[in-house]
């Protein structure tokens, strides 16, 4: 069953709850409005990102997404086309990775990302996820995201747009990259 992710906030984020609840607390940051506070201290949010603490998918269109994780899910079929590919994003996995509505750090609450996702029935009863949690390996990686379009676009409710992401473990971060920069573009509905 595919899992198709939906964003009402126009962007999606990677994260791992336990790494965010520890970074937050290390960093002395008591505000549940965890997106808000990293769009308003540069230097806080470079660092999250240095570190691995979380992966913004910022200023896509709002809408249903599939997502997929490598090795977790089946590979797109020769029914998509890819449209991006980037690499080389941090992110430090303790206790599973989110993938979500950034919408979830708005008020973000740790308490509750329990279980495997979060889900709710559009007004046609077609289940969607506003969370999705991969139990994959404690560990630091290096994510490949790719971004796939239907080659011929289907009709509501069909999901038209995907992501692929791919997890690299390393040892250690050399670096980071920035998801902000405007050499990205992840708005994949806008490339038909």
């Amino acid at each position: 069953m595919e899992r198709i992710l939906s964003t009402y906030n126009h962007g999606l984020c990677m994260f791992s709850s336990d790494m965010l609840c520890d970074f937050l607390k290390r960093e002395k940051i008591r505000t549940k409005k965890v997106l808000d506070f990293f769009q308003k201290d540069k230097k806080r949010y470079l660092s999250s990102l240095e570190e691995g603490i979380w992966i913004p998918l910022a200023q896509i269109d709002s809408g249903e997404y599939i997502i997929k994780l490598e090795e977790c899910d089946e590979a797109f079929d020769d029914g998509w086309e890819q449209k991006i590919e980037y690499e080389g994003f941090n992110i430090d996995v303790k206790g599973g990775l989110w993938i979500s509505d950034i919408g979830s750090l708005l008020a973000f609450d740790a308490n509750v990302l329990c279980g495997t996702e979060r889900t709710f029935e559009d007004g046609d009863g077609t289940v969607l996820y506003s969370d999705i949690k991969y139990n994959i390996p404690n560990g630091k990686y290096l994510v490949k995201i790719k971004g796939y379009v239907r080659k011929q676009l289907l009709e509501y409710p069909n999901s038209n747009y995907g992501y692929m992401f791919s997890l690299i473990r390393v040892d250690e971060f050399n670096g980071y990259n920035n998801p902000r920069e405007e050499i990205y573009n992840f708005n994949i509905s806008d490339m038909e």
